[in-house]
């Protein structure tokens, strides 16, 4: 009885400690997690709060006409949220001040406007620049501009121009991304880095468009070259497109069949089934089926013995041989037929040759004379 109560309490204690150690655990990682997830909520506060400092000394910089490391605070709010209000706007400002000024510590004075007969045109457009920049209509913005630019080049210099820049740079953007217009993109975007250099989010987008553009030039005579530009951008912007409307994306795809066409031409069948098998990876089709199918067979068997002629050659030796083994059986019977009979047709007609000769000995027609001689002895 000692050792049962003895054994029961070692049991009670492991069980305890069982039981203390899950609970232990538990809270472990329950406090990890939760951990985890208020220390990346705390990060995110203490980022917006970083960016937002970052923002206000930088604005407070360039008032006070440090440009240089304005344009430093700018662009690090830029990069860590490209969405971040007004980081954009004040990026183009400084940069357009920096290059204005020449050097980052000296304000230059306004530029004074020349005369002009009546400005109340160019001050409605103005004001319609305003409204446009407002409503972000960028394209509507540049066509205005650059009319008040036409009727006045000196007109409100300082405010018109990082409008214009602005303006130049979110029109191109729009056109590359939305429109489909790259070389209207591309323009709208050098005009801008007449200004001051583009950002390196815009660098991006143009270099997407000039990557587009270089996949297409060599469109149907080296797919090689456009399957190398297009790869790049069917991950990085596969919805880019151009004037026609087809997606880099779809572009890739063409473009690997046109190259798995080209090398089955040349019997180089294992690159083309690489191709055929990229191309069914980003769209199945059952079109394309067969020709991978095709492919990976002959690169299977080195491009020597194709299995569809293995696979026509098994199905005609099935159904001809009884028809082989028939047709001369049905050859062989009438030229037995035609032995047989000239064998038995000479044999029966020489009896009736003999026959024939033999009656007609009896043509012994001077017969009727001797009948009349009775009637002469009578007298």
């Amino acid at each position: 009885m000692k050792t049962f109560y003895r054994l029961t309490w070692i049991q009670w204690i492991i069980i305890s400690c069982w039981i203390l150690l899950i609970s232990a655990t538990t809270g472990l990682v329950w406090g990890y997690v939760s951990g985890g997830h208020q220390k990346e909520l705390r990060q995110n506060l203490v980022n917006a709060v970083d960016l937002q400092a970052q923002f206000d000394l930088g604005t407070w910089d360039m008032q006070n006409g440090r440009y240089d490391l304005a344009r430093q605070r700018f662009e690090y709010v830029v990069q860590q949220d490209p969405n971040f209000p007004g980081a954009v706007e004040k990026l183009a400002e400084t940069l357009l001040m920096i290059s204005q000024s020449g050097t980052p510590n000296v304000v230059l004075p306004s530029p004074t406007p020349a005369p002009t007969p009546d400005t109340r045109a160019v001050d409605e457009q103005f004001l319609a620049a305003q409204n446009q920049l407002l409503n972000q209509d960028w394209k509507g913005l540049v066509q205005t501009i650059l009319s008040i630019r036409n009727f006045d080049p000196y007109y409100r210099v300082a405010e018109i121009d990082p409008m214009l820049f602005l303006a130049l740079r979110m029109s191109g953007i729009q056109k590359i991304l939305d429109d489909g217009d790259l070389e209207g993109g591309l323009y709208d975007l050098a005009l801008a880095e007449q200004f001051v250099p583009l950002d390196s989010q815009a660098d991006i987008y143009r270099e997407w468009a000039r990557l587009y553009q270089v996949g297409v030039s060599f469109w149907g005579v080296f797919p090689d070259k456009s399957v190398y530009y297009f790869s790049q951008l069917a991950y990085a912007a596969p919805y880019l497109k151009d004037s026609t409307g087809i997606i880099a994306r779809n572009r890739y795809r063409m473009a690997l069949i046109q190259y798995g066409d080209q090398l089955a031409q040349k019997g180089d069948w294992c690159l083309a089934q690489e191709q055929y098998t990229l191309a069914q990876s980003l769209f199945e089709s059952a079109e394309l089926q067969p020709t991978l199918v095709y492919a990976s067979d002959l690169c299977a068997y080195g491009g020597d013995t194709p299995t569809p002629t293995l696979a026509w050659s098994e199905t005609p030796t099935i159904t001809p041989t009884p028809t082989s083994t028939e047709s001369p059986e049905f050859e062989l019977t009438p030229t037995l037929e035609l032995t047989q009979t000239p064998t038995l047709t000479p044999t029966t007609p020489v009896p009736t040759l003999a026959e024939a000769t033999e009656t007609p000995t009896p043509s012994s027609t001077p017969e009727p004379t001797s009948t009349p001689e009775p009637p002469t002895e009578t007298p």
